[in-house]
């Protein structure tokens, strides 16, 4: 009897334990949070990498398509000539570059007409004015795309580097699986502690946001786009107007990606930041960006843009800013104020935290130290403070200056409405 009265007494003390305020909530907070995490970790595990490509999925020559890459500049003399060096050492047969100098004031102009005059399959063209009712990227890509001559294009920016397989590997896996649209996620260079902090946040609030591992569904909301890696099949670009469809999209990559997955088109997205061992090269990876030099000029770059990320939407901007920061500080601040073994759940949850964030620092960035996974609070206080500021900005402004040009906030939420109303 008394070993049963020891028995019932326990538990009485785990069901007590289970009721009380502190450990309840503890335990939902715990199993939600795990819940969404577990299907991110999954769904992440199920998105194609570029390194894993098998010999199957590759074409001939013969059969590879004609690729047009199509890469808009403006002041980048400090790493253009690497990037177009990088695309025009690719291993691809039938390859053109179309590059355009969107009213540079430095030297991109004569750094890219040096390059064309040593490489035909470069063709450089220097935008001089930009036209009303258009974003100057957006322009600049538009001009480009109507120069070129391929069966797939690629848009990109003039600070992506590629390895010599990239351009291979991603179209014969756009054309083996029928997609017409393939977005690619490249490694990022960072450089600065705070930097590498804020760029883990951001990719996994984005990804969590965006749930990229299911817009290969085709009846699923999710859609993508990469502003780096934007591989387009013609007749999926023009069948939706191309660029003139978008003239005044603030995140054009994400626009496109949700104009093309309105239009039907099959759409996926490859991870690329694994290395490129093929060849006789050093392995470095299929894609590379350097995203922001540091952690101020991020916070300033993302000023035109994290607004626009959520149609220019404050309701939106005000729940998802305060829900982020609540899931951050929750656990932390439940941790230091519950009673005794009550702190268990929330005690998991911040571990459970940090070891997401570091795995996700070290997916995006390559090296991340375990003593970073702990800045996780910290980090997403930025990333409110980032969308609040943006937020801000815009609306004071009434509009988004961009490239030394003013655009009017009641114009670009027009140009929304219509990619909005696709989905």
């Amino acid at each position: 009897m008394e070993r049963l009265q020891i028995l019932m007494d326990g538990v009485g003390g785990i069901f007590r334990w289970l009721w009380s305020w502190w450990s309840a909530t503890g335990s939902l907070w715990l199993i939600g949070l795990a819940g969404a995490l577990w299907q991110a970790r999954c769904g992440l595990r199920r998105l194609p990498r570029l390194s894993e490509v098998r010999d199957a999925e590759r074409l001939p020559d013969e059969a590879l398509p004609r690729l047009s890459v199509v890469v808009a500049a403006r002041n980048e003399e400090s790493g253009v000539e690497r990037a177009m060096r990088s695309l025009l050492a690719a291993d691809y047969p039938s390859l053109e570059v179309v590059a355009v100098d969107d009213r540079s004031t430095d030297g991109t102009g004569r750094i890219l007409d040096r390059l064309a005059r040593s490489d035909p399959r470069l063709h450089v063209i220097h935008v001089e004015g930009l036209p009303p009712g258009w974003l100057g990227k957006n322009h600049a890509l538009h001009v480009g795309a109507t120069a070129t001559t391929g069966e797939w294009l690629l848009f990109t920016d003039a600070d992506v580097c590629f390895s010599p397989a990239v351009l291979r590997r991603a179209v014969a896996f756009g054309v083996r699986r029928g997609f017409q649209h393939v977005a690619a996620a490249p490694a990022l260079q960072v450089r600065g502690l705070w930097l590498r902090i804020f760029v883990a946040e951001f990719s996994m609030a984005v990804t969590l946001w965006q749930r990229p591992w299911h817009a290969a569904r085709p009846n699923h909301r999710a859609t993508v786009g990469v502003g780096a890696f934007n591989l387009v099949k013609r007749t999926a670009f023009e069948g939706v107007g191309g660029y003139s469809a978008l003239p005044l999209a603030v995140a054009d990559d994400v626009t496109l990606g949700r104009v093309l997955k309105g239009a039907g088109c099959r759409q996926t997205m490859v991870v690329a930041g694994g290395l490129d061992r093929t060849g006789a090269h050093e392995p470095r990876p299929f894609l590379q960006l350097q995203w922001y030099p540091d952690l101020r000029a991020a916070v300033r770059g993302l000023e035109k843009n994290a607004f626009a990320m959520f149609d220019f939407r404050v309701p939106l901007v005000a729940f998802w800013g305060t829900a982020g920061v609540v899931l951050a500080l929750g656990p932390l601040v439940a941790l230091l104020l519950a009673p005794g073994w009550h702190r268990i759940p929330w005690l998991i949850s911040v571990l459970l935290a940090c070891f997401t964030f570091g795995t996700a620092g070290r997916e995006m960035t390559g090296r991340f130290p375990w003593p970073l996974p702990l800045f996780y609070p910290v980090a997403q206080l930025i990333l409110a403070w980032t969308l609040a500021r943006s937020t801000w900005v815009t609306l004071h402004h009434g509009g988004v200056s961009w490239r030394d040009t003013f655009y009017p906030l009641s114009e670009l939420r027009d140009a929304h409405i219509g990619p909005l109303r696709q989905r």
